[in-house]
């Protein structure tokens, strides 16, 4: 009799234990599944109308991107209204939208400080379409590991939880305000061009002009070689130090490209101010002003460039 109570009781603890190892593994192997987001941010581009980005580098202060009818603008804090690169809020957007987690680093608002995703450490961007924040995250410090893996931290605004993802998103989202501004100088295809004007102080103006096949200097046939090199340097140029404002002096070098299907024609201004401070103007860059001492040498060359030796 005692010993079938025994087995029954060996039984049942057996049981009881089995039943409980079963439970561990069970809680274990949920413990190594992925239980947080898939996705950080999804959203369709072209429903943003305004990104607002504050960059750590800014010490918070807010720059705008907002679309105007097909284009983009960049504000500065102080509202000062800029042609934005063409690219710039498409960047950015496809940049959130590829984010994916890829570990949960933090969980707690304690340890926030620790991967920069506070309001003061971090970079905080948010989209928006119209009135309403659809996305607002916070961008954190980032990490480097072997083999040549770089791993940013994020934080969605509202969330404790702290994100590892793959990538270098420092360099996309904290910039200073030039970072996405319009830098272009010239956009065109040198094929169209069939005469080029250069408009110089005293007497040291000349044309370049296209007759069938042969690119002639004040009607002489130049330096193929030189007249090549020349145009594929400036068919997509680009300037990088931008100029506070309008120079005070008229244009003292002026660059005039007419060509096929090119109305109106690329405008080329350079100001010389003295000092070795030249500012250059494109009338395909309206109102954007270019430090351009570089530049200059590149669109203004003497007449002696062109002239076969």
């Amino acid at each position: 009799m005692f010993r079938k109570v025994s087995i029954k009781i060996l039984l049942s603890v057996f049981v009881i234990l089995l039943v409980m190892v079963v439970l561990v593994k069970i809680i274990d192997t949920k413990k190594g599944d992925r239980t947080f987001r898939n996705e950080l941010v999804k959203v369709n581009a072209d429903d943003i109308t305004s990104i607002l980005l504050s960059p750590k580098i800014t010490a918070g202060k807010v720059i705008t991107l907002k679309k105007e009818n097909d284009s983009w603008k960049v504000i500065s804090p102080e509202g000062e209204v800029f042609t934005a690169d063409k690219n710039a809020a498409s960047n950015l957007i496809a940049e959130l939208n590829r984010m994916k987690p890829e570990s949960v680093v933090a969980t707690s608002k304690e340890k926030w400080g620790q991967f920069e995703v506070t309001d003061s450490l971090g970079t905080n961007v948010k989209l928006l379409k119209g009135n309403d924040v659809i996305a607002d995250i916070y961008i954190g410090k980032f990490s480097f590991s072997q083999p040549r893996k770089m791993t940013s931290y994020v934080r969605l605004a509202g969330d404790k939880e702290v994100y590892g993802v793959n990538g270098f998103l420092s360099m996309t989202f904290n910039r200073d305000l030039d970072s996405f501004r319009d830098k272009t100088v010239i956009s065109s295809s040198a094929g169209d061009w069939a005469k080029l004007s250069f408009t110089y102080p005293a007497d040291s103006s000349f044309t370049l002009a296209k007759v069938e096949n042969d690119w002639q200097v004040n009607g002489i046939s130049a330096d193929s070689a030189s007249v090549a090199n020349y145009l594929s340097s400036i068919t997509h140029l680009s300037g990088h130090t931008f100029a506070k404002e309008k120079p005070p002096v008229d244009a003292s070098h002026i660059l005039k490209i007419e060509g096929n299907n090119m109305m109106p024609p690329v405008e080329i201004k350079g100001y010389y101010l003295g000092g070795g401070q030249i500012v250059i103007e494109s009338n395909q860059n309206p109102g954007t002003y270019f430090d351009g001492g570089e530049l200059a040498s590149k669109l203004f060359p003497p007449k002696s460039k062109f002239i076969m030796k």
